[in-house]
């Protein structure tokens, strides 16, 4: 446990030991860590889990057999089992790998938790704004201006295929696709252009529980030496398609305010 700034970190199957025993039966952004395990190995690793937490002092293990959870530990891993919203990032800048990480929001403390291999890592953050601050700090946004031209909407297939082309045979090449999966010219010039020289891309969703099922929504960020972009999926006669808007750093902002105010309970306010 870290001493100046609430953060723990521990392993997978650890987190899901510390959640159940705040009586969760899941963790989002956390797949579990004992598919396919028999019942017997699952005991034998909560034995062992159990006294490396305790030699940690995440955890006390009193004489009669009671477990009494550390209260920072509790907050941050209460915090993560019973949020009251989620919201799930991803970012990939174009010569880095993928970014992966996970914001919930409890009454009274705020959540950032991120994955390392099998090292999880919890940190506390003080409310709905500073995971929004946090947010924006993820996706670099900064003042980009909106790429040029109109926007659009194409089968998703057809936009995967156009940014190997992009990568594999140059932006031309991305063009004459996007143009022939009927995107205006104007378009499919300026999606190419971001396409062949991309700075990023990321994607947010925005998710809670309601009372039989999951509200989820969300958006994506494209950007390109050209601009930004911002992303929506959407269905069509069974077939997935994205819709594509030119948009710059400050509606991009507004949107994801927009998404997360979704599902807040309390929502955020305009900058």
């Amino acid at each position: 446990m870290n001493d100046t700034t609430l953060m723990i970190t521990c392993s997978p199957v650890e987190a899901t030991y510390l959640a159940s025993l705040l009586g969760a039966d899941m963790l989002v952004g956390l797949q579990d860590p004992f598919l396919g395990w028999l019942n017997e190995e699952i005991e034998e690793t909560w034995n062992q889990v159990r006294a490396a937490l305790a030699e940690r002092r995440f955890i006390e293990v009193q004489a009669n057999g009671g477990i009494v959870m550390d209260t920072a530990v509790a907050a941050l891993v209460g915090a993560w089992a019973f949020p009251e919203a989620s919201f799930l990032v991803t970012f990939t800048p174009a010569e880095g790998t993928p970014q992966t990480r996970a914001f919930h929001l409890a009454r009274n403390l705020g959540v950032e938790q991120t994955q390392a291999d099998e090292v999880v890592q919890l940190m506390a953050l003080e409310d709905a704004p500073a995971v929004y601050r946090r947010i924006l700090e993820v996706f670099r946004l900064k003042d980009q201006s909106a790429a040029p031209g109109p926007g659009g909407s194409l089968p998703e297939a057809h936009l995967r295929e156009a940014r190997s082309r992009a990568v594999e045979e140059g932006e031309a090449a991305a063009f004459r696709l996007l143009q022939d999966a009927g995107l205006p010219e104007a378009a499919a010039q300026s999606l190419a252009r971001t396409l062949a020289q991309p700075i990023a891309n990321g994607a947010l969703a925005a998710l809670t529980r309601r009372t039989t099922s999951w509200e989820v929504g969300g958006l994506g960020l494209l950007e390109g030496s050209n601009g930004l972009w911002r992303l929506r999926s959407l269905t069509r006669d069974g077939e997935n398609w994205v819709e594509m808007i030119p948009c710059d750093a400050s509606q991009a902002r507004r949107e994801i305010r927009q998404a997360m105010n979704r599902v807040l309970p309390q929502p955020l306010t305009e900058e």
